[in-house]
This record gives structure tokens, C-alpha cells and sequence, in this order.
């Protein structure tokens, strides 16, 4: 009942190591029945049960780690039988959520062990395979489902490997397997298996196909009707390509189906219209927000706020203010950062300093990204003394620099070709223990470029 014989190459290293684990699992008293040291005169059924509920319960619990799967897994396969499954299902779930490769491992000693498997655990298997990225060895397990006769219960391994195919940029096979290939085996696809092909086109910058699809799904009517994560991945998808009527349009769509969204959804439709600066269309998913009873929350109107400033309409970010002021929703960090960030932009460097020290008397400690943002405004005046003491008040705070602030010292340094510096930056961050990454690397590289003089 095994994968296939392929699979034990995937799992060389994995096997190897988890050789090394069994052998010293093995020099270990088992852990149910450390106490007692050996069965005894509890019959070989007994045991099998009282481990298998002991699984159980640890795992409804959420107290099961890797490391105690795998003693449990090693006690457990001595003495298991048909009625092991369950139990082990959940010792496979949990290795697999952490090593993937492992699981597989473990899922052939199951194999080999003669427990018979069930569609659950071919379920846990293939989403193994498929994040240990073998997508092939997921698709040879899910033909053993079939032979089994599991196929017409096989939804999660399905979706395993249609998240997977998706994953890929592959999302017209997916389709394929999704629309065609299922309903042959009785396997009719859901509104989540639905949602990973939406999602999967949108990704692939197919966002009218989606659109298409979701139609498709509302006119076949049925119980697989789009949910409001359907909508908002499509919704989200034709926004990021541009197509601000048809995201609304559908949104209204969505209302009407009697789907509301709520305010995290809400926010994040509000934020990709922002960002593309579809303004009077957020205003009006605003105001459906307000006409369906959900208040908006600071990330709503951080999104307007940043919104407003990109389009430079400035006396709309007072506007927001005000409404924020008269729902008692309190500026947060981003809040303060967007505004510094407006106004560095504007070159109104002094405003900037004046948000950002009187943030601390308003419970809003500067982070990195408030100190990024005044120390680039400083890069940009050329100003060193202004820099330095900005850094020397990062660290009396406990604010650790990272790539973007020595990235931004770097490169004032470089455009004022003082080498010397720039290497001393370098030096520090690596004494620190942040490794230079790409930014950094690029912008030292290209000293040897700087004429001489």
C-alpha cells in the first residue's frame, strides 16, 4: 500500500535521520507504559486501546509536539491494528504539519505494518507529498484512493493537490481536474475547492475568468454557491488588474446574493481600491459598511487616509480625521507613519518631527518604520548630524535598525563617496548579527564603479 517505490528516494535524508531518532527512541521506556515497564498481564488489545484514546485526547487538546508523535508513532505501531487508524491519522497530521518528508516516511512503515489506511490518512499523505513539493508521488497516492474506492470521499485530498497544481501557475489543469475529473468519480467539487481555482486564476492575472467562474457557480444554483471568500478573492483580483467597475459591480452582486462582508473584508476591498486610487468607489463601500451596521476599524481608515494622500487630497485625510474622531476610533502607529510619510514626501521635514515626537505622549511608541521614514527625509537633506542623532535615539528606545535604516546610510554615504564610512556601516551591522542582504550588497558593489576624486 505504499506511495510507491519512488517515494523512499524523496525520503533518503528524512529516513536517515529519523533512523537515528528511532534507535534512541528505541533505548527509551515506551511513554504510556514507562511506569510499569512491561505489559504485564494487560492483554495486547488493552494496550492498543488506552494508547490509541491516550493519541486522542492529547491531540484534541493540542498536546502533542513532532518529538512525542514520534515516540507515540513507535509505541503505537508494536501493537496496532485496524483500529489504530484514527490515532494515527493524528500522529501523521502532526508530523507532517512540521516535515512533511517524514510524514511520508511514516506513512510507508504504516503501509508496510499492514494497518489499513484510511481515506483521511491518503488525505494527510497527499498533502505531505505536496508540501514536501512532490506533487507527483500526491497524484500516485491519490490513485490508490481511487483503487480503494475512496475517490467519491477524497474532497481534502483533492483540494490538496488542486492547491498545489494552483501553486504551480498550472491552474488550468487544475480546472481540469477540478470540473472534469472529479464528477467522474462521484467527487463533486465544493465552494473551497471552488475558492483555490479562483484564487489560482487571480494570481495568474485571469481575473475575468474568475469573474466568469463565479457566474458560472451562481447560475448552476445547487448548495455550491460562492461564499464571501469567493467573492473577495475575485473582487481583490480585479482590482489589483485595474478593473475597478467590474470589482464593484461584483460586490454589489455580492450584497444582493445577501452575503455581507465583514469588516476585515470590508477593509481589505476598501485597501485595494485605495491603492489603485479608486477613491469615490471606496467612499461608497464606506458607506455600505455604515448602512449594514459594521463600523469601520483604523486599518479602514488607514487604508482611506493613505488613499487620500497618494491622490493628493489632503483636505479629505482632515475629512477622515473627523469622522474617525466622531466614531472614537483613535489614530494607531500606521496612522502617524503615513502621515510622516506624506509629508517627508512633500519635503515638510520639520512636520514630520513634530508627529514623530509627540507620538510617545500619545501611547504611540515609534517603531523602525516611523524611524525609516525620518531618517530617509534626513538621507535626503544630506543632513549627518540630524542622522546620527536620530539612530543614537533608536537604540536609547530599543529600537533595533534593520536592512532599509543601514541601507539608507549606506547609500548617503555612497552618493557622498565616503568609503570609509560606508564599510564601517557594513562592518556594524554584521558585528550585530544582521546579515547584509541584496540592497546592501548592490549598493557596496557599486563603489568600485565611483570615479576617482
Amino acid at each position: 500500500m505504499s506511495v510507491s517505490t519512488s517515494s523512499r528516494r524523496l525520503m533518503v535524508q528524512a529516513q536517515a535521520a529519523s533512523g537515528g531518532e528511532r534507535r534512541q527512541r528505541r533505548r527509551r521506556r515506551p511513554l504510556l507504559l514507562r511506569d510499569s515497564g512491561q505489559v504485564g498481564a494487560m492483554s495486547r488489545r488493552m494496550v492498543r486501546r488506552v494508547l490509541e484514546r491516550n493519541i486522542e485526547e492529547r491531540y484534541r487538546a493540542g498536546h502533542i509536539g513532532t518529538e512525542d508523535a514520534l515516540h507515540l508513532f513507535d509505541e503505537l505501531l508494536q501493537v496496532a491494528g485496524p483500529s489504530s487508524t484514527r490515532a494515527i491519522n493524528c500522529l501523521l497530521y502532526v508530523v507532517g504539519r512540521d516535515c512533511p518528508a517524514l510524514g511520508v516516511s511514516l506513512f510507508n512503515r504504516v503501509a508496510r505494518a499492514k494497518v489499513p489506511p484510511h481515506n483521511v490518512t491518503y488525505s494527510i499523505l497527499i498533502g505531505c507529498c505536496c508540501h514536501a513539493g512532490r506533487l507527483d508521488l500526491g497524484f500516485a497516492a491519490m490513485g490508490n484512493i481511487i483503487k480503494l474506492g475512496f475517490a467519491a470521499e477524497a474532497m481534502f485530498s483533492f483540494s490538496h493537490l488542486l492547491r498545489a497544481v494552483c501553486a504551480e501557475n498550472k491552474t488550468s489543469y487544475a480546472m481540469d481536474i477540478a470540473l472534469r475529473r472529479m464528477p467522474e468519480f462521484n467527487c463533486t467539487p465544493n465552494v473551497f475547492s471552488y475558492s483555490i481555482l479562483l484564487k489560482g486564476l487571480c494570481v495568474e492575472k485571469r481575473s475575468q475568468e474568475a469573474l466568469e467562474l463565479i457566474h458560472m457557480m451562481v447560475d448552476a444554483g445547487g448548495s455550491c454557491q460562492p461564499n464571501v471568500v469567493s467573492y473577495s478573492t475575485v473582487v481583490d483580483g480585479l482590482l489589483k488588474e485595474g478593473e475597478v467597475n467590474k470589482a464593484y459591480s461584483l460586490l454589489c452582486e455580492m450584497l444582493h446574493q445577501g452575503i455581507s462582508p465583514n469588516v476585515v473584508t470590508y477593509s481589505s476591498i476598501i485597501f485595494s481600491m485605495c491603492k489603485v486610487q479608486a477613491m469615490d468607489k471606496a467612499e461608497e463601500v464606506l458607506q455600505q459598511m455604515f448602512d449594514t451596521g459594521i463600523l469601520p476599524n483604523i486599518t479602514t481608515y488607514n487604508s482611506l487616509i493613505h488613499g487620500y494622500y497618494s491622490s493628493g487630497q489632503c483636505e479629505e485625510v482632515v475629512r477622515i480625521f473627523k469622522k474617525m474622531s466622531r466614531n472614537g476610533v483613535q489614530p494607531d502607529i500606521a496612522t502617524y507613519n503615513i502621515q510622516m510619510d506624506y509629508l517627508c514626501k512633500s519635503r515638510r521635514f520639520a512636520e514630520a518631527r513634530t508627529i514623530f515626537d509627540s507620538m510617545a505622549g500619545k501611547d504611540q511608541k515609534p517603531n523602525v518604520t516611523s524611524c525609516s521614514i525620518l531618517l530617509h527625509a534626513y538621507a535626503m537633506e544630506q543632513s549627518f548630524h540630524d542622522m546620527h542623532c536620530l539612530i543614537e535615539l533608536m537604540v536609547e528606545n530599543g529600537i533595533a535598525p534593520d536592512h532599509s535604516v543601514y541601507n539608507i546610510l549606506i547609500v548617503v554615504y555612497a552618493k557622498g563617496k565616503m568609503v570609509d564610512e560606508v564599510m564601517h556601516i557594513f562592518t556594524k551591522m554584521r558585528q550585530q548579527g544582521l546579515n547584509p542582504n541584496a540592497a546592501n550588497y548592490g549598493t557596496v558593489i557599486n563603489l568600485q564603479y565611483w570615479p576617482n576624486g
